[in-house]
């Protein structure tokens, strides 16, 4: 499986920086832990930043597996968002995760701590990235409500069944966690507990509002826009209706010659779509966005058969020609 095709522009979904900003504070506590620990610990409570800075002393090492585990929960989170909006919520997972980590912390040391010493541990983190995820996933499964694409086609269906899956995953793993497993709503002052708790609280606000501030863009209005994403998935329910299917060619937008809905790229195994078609809101203009991605894989089609090309300039069809004769089918395509 390809998965540009599913993924598109994976360098652009921001995912980069949360690995990079997650490894990174995985790799603090490790050094903390090999400079000592205790002697880390004891500097940072003489120094007035301490309780910002401790919260990447080494705590346990299910703390770092936990920080690298959000990485691998956020993924498929990510991929459910609407491409353009995956940069964003890459950024605000990162930041969120840290600063309502950090504050959670802090708050702790000035109005909980009796015994005069910084808490430490990442924990507060995790937490917190944790509960981003949480709602995240949760806001997803209202998304897949109300952008029910399970009438586009066998696989628009199969991935919005997956979806539902893995973000109902998510949100039942998570209380099982919260509630039962590592129980945080613990009456009780000592740092790990209330850390946690203000962590988790603080970080369902917060997403809230960012959900709240990117409703629309989110498709949390119900509308579904047109992106690489959705073309893709939409490409599998439309090449079932082909004879003989095609390979498993990746969409994209980019220019196309004038007048030309969509076009096929054979040199890189791709389908051009105008880009005039990105962001429509699909329902309402369904047959439209059909028809072009129909268009290019109709060229696709035709050139994988080893048909001569009977559509388009005279100078194109000549030079589609030679490019297409002895073809035939290739071997995915057979």
């Amino acid at each position: 499986m390809d998965l540009r095709r599913y993924l598109p522009d994976i360098s652009s979904s921001g995912l980069y920086w949360v690995i990079a900003g997650f490894s990174l504070i995985s790799v603090l506590n490790v050094l903390t832990l090999v400079l000592g620990r205790d002697e880390v610990l004891a500097y940072f409570n003489s120094n007035p930043l301490g309780p910002v800075l401790a919260v990447v002393v080494f705590d346990t090492p299910w703390t770092v597996a936990g920080l690298l585990g959000l990485v691998v929960l956020f993924t498929p989170v990510l991929f459910g968002t609407p491409v353009s909006q995956r940069r964003s919520v890459s950024l605000f997972f990162l930041s969120s995760s840290v600063i309502v980590g950090v504050t959670a912390g802090v708050v702790w040391d000035r109005y909980f701590d009796n015994a005069g010493v910084v808490g430490a541990g990442s924990s507060g983190i995790a937490i917190a990235g944790q509960s981003v995820v949480f709602c995240l996933a949760l806001f997803g499964l209202f998304r897949l409500q109300r952008q029910d694409t399970r009438s586009l086609g066998r696989m628009s269906s199969y991935w919005w069944h997956a979806f539902a899956a893995i973000y109902g995953t998510l949100v039942l793993t998570t209380l099982l966690f919260v509630v039962v497993l590592q129980p945080i709503f613990t009456p009780t002052l000592q740092y790990n507990w209330r850390v946690h708790e203000f962590a988790f609280l603080i970080a369902i606000g917060v997403t809230v509002v960012y959900e709240g501030a990117t409703w629309s863009a989110q498709g949390l209005d119900g509308k579904l826009r047109v992106d690489e994403m959705l073309l893709n998935y939409h490409f599998d329910d439309l090449n079932d209706r082909f004879v003989r299917p095609l390979p498993k060619l990746r969409v994209v937008f980019a220019e196309t010659a004038e007048g030309i809905s969509s076009d096929f790229h054979p040199e890189t195994g791709e389908i051009w779509v105008s880009p005039r078609f990105c962001g429509l809101e699909y329902f309402r203009s369904a047959k439209e966005v059909d028809d072009a991605l129909l268009h290019g894989m109709l060229h696709a089609d035709l050139y994988y058969s080893g048909r001569p090309w009977q559509h388009g300039l005279p100078e194109a069809a000549k030079e589609f020609d030679s490019d297409a004769e002895g073809v035939g089918a290739s071997p995915e395509h057979s």
